[in-house]
């Protein structure tokens, strides 16, 4: 008596044909979870230092004499923190002309605009956990 039916491409009989798919997708489904995470974990972020410090433009009187109030601190600079001539970090000082700067450890060059040229950068090394300050004068150009 001959078979009658579908058949695959090998003469099987289709029947079979959803339990090789089954069988096929656990076997995935297995290796798949014993792979664990597809990510591996990231190392933790060194911890931050912090540079605190203010601004002051100065001179700020044509003449200045001895005695004198110093010039006040000021609001509204922004301080760039450079690695390698690129800024890494900005802050800009609040009312009463301070900054602060949390930053990852390592050497920055420091400097603030706001004077009539760019000023020479001021190095400042940052270590984790630890504050440093560091407080700037601008050059108004008063003479």
């Amino acid at each position: 008596m001959a078979e009658h039916g579908r058949r695959d491409t090998r003469g099987r009989p289709h029947a079979l044909a959803p339990l090789v798919r089954l069988l096929l997708a656990t076997a995935a489904l297995a290796l798949l979870s014993a792979c664990g995470s597809p990510y591996a974990p990231l190392p933790p972020a060194p911890a931050a230092g912090t540079v605190t410090g203010t601004v002051v433009i100065a001179p700020c009187q044509p003449v200045e004499r001895p005695g004198q109030p110093p010039c006040p601190p000021r609001p509204g600079i922004r301080v760039h923190f450079d690695q390698r001539s690129t800024t890494r970090a900005t802050a800009v000082t609040d009312g009463t002309g301070t900054y602060v700067a949390s930053l990852a450890p390592g050497t920055y060059e420091v400097w603030a605009e706001g004077g009539i040229a760019r000023p020479a950068a001021v190095p400042v090394t940052v270590v984790a956990g630890q504050s440093v300050t560091l407080n700037l004068t601008v050059d108004s150009g008063i003479r």
